[in-house]
């Protein structure tokens, strides 16, 4: 991306495209992860396999494991309540 294209983006275009850097980069090192697990299990015994996870601890193998609660029906009405009074 050149300069002048850089300074047109708005604040959600620059939002998505540096989104989509870090989902791509992401991607990278979770595929580097898997590939130099697959190598190192090739040399282990039989049983004594590890896991992608355990090579190489990533910042969104955390993310991945803490999900939320979804909200139900009466918080949302509560929320859209007190966003309506304000």
């Amino acid at each position: 991306m050149n300069l002048m294209d850089f300074y047109r983006l708005t604040f959600l275009e620059y939002h998505y495209v540096a989104e989509g850097y870090m989902l791509k980069d992401e991607a990278d090192w979770q595929r580097m992860r898997l590939h130099a697990t697959l190598m190192i299990n090739l040399q282990l015994e039989k049983g004594k396999h590890i896991e992608p996870e355990e090579l190489i601890k990533l910042p969104s193998d955390e993310v991945k494991l803490t999900k939320k609660a979804l909200p139900t029906y009466e918080d949302m009405m509560a929320a859209a309540e007190r966003y309506r009074k304000e």
